[in-house]
């Protein structure tokens, strides 16, 4: 299996029987992401941290594999900490998308492992914490015309396209 991708549960399948999928889950050889059934196969020195070396690069590749396109971009306050405009992180991660507008709260899940008493649990907590507190989804008609630059990481809103956004989708100046 390789490293450093991003694999679904249904692509897992195809390669190996469930029993050690569900092995695998279990003893942290998969991350898991913010995402059900989306997991992160992590190098021996990322597993042996219980960490991520770019947990932003297998975020974008998390959300690529969750909305099942391409057509995404961080806007708002992440858009503003990429190009330090804000300091201060949000731990809130703001995407853009044709798809649909919900809201993943990551601290939810991270709060319920932390009280968990094994290290397992812990070590998750850990893990989610990486990817911030929130994940939001805006929902847009189109994206082709936003102002944008690709990076590795992901594509972020250029300034103009971050106040334009902020409006459309209410977001506070916090």
């Amino acid at each position: 299996m390789l490293v450093r991708q991003i694999i679904t549960r249904e692509d897992l399948r195809k390669e190996l029987p469930m029993r050690k999928i569900s092995a695998m889950a279990v003893a942290l050889a998969l991350f898991p992401t913010p995402f059900k059934e989306i997991y992160y196969v992590p190098t021996s020195d990322e597993r042996k941290a219980t960490t991520l070396e770019q947990p932003q690069l297998v975020l974008t590749k998390a959300i690529r594999a969750f909305l099942g396109t391409n057509d995404f971009y961080y806007s708002c306050r992440t858009a503003e900490e990429r190009w330090a405009i804000k300091w201060q992180p949000s731990g809130h991660i703001h995407v853009v998308n044709t798809i649909f507008s919900r809201t993943v709260n990551l601290q939810e899940r991270i709060t319920r492992n932390e009280l968990k008493r094994n290290a397992r649990a812990r070590r998750i907590a850990k893990i989610l914490s990486l990817y911030g507190n929130k994940i939001i989804f805006h929902k847009a008609k189109s994206i082709e015309s936003a102002k944008v630059k690709r990076t590795p990481h992901g594509a972020y809103a250029l300034k103009s396209q971050i106040k334009k956004d902020k409006k459309r989708f209410r977001e506070k100046d916090s």
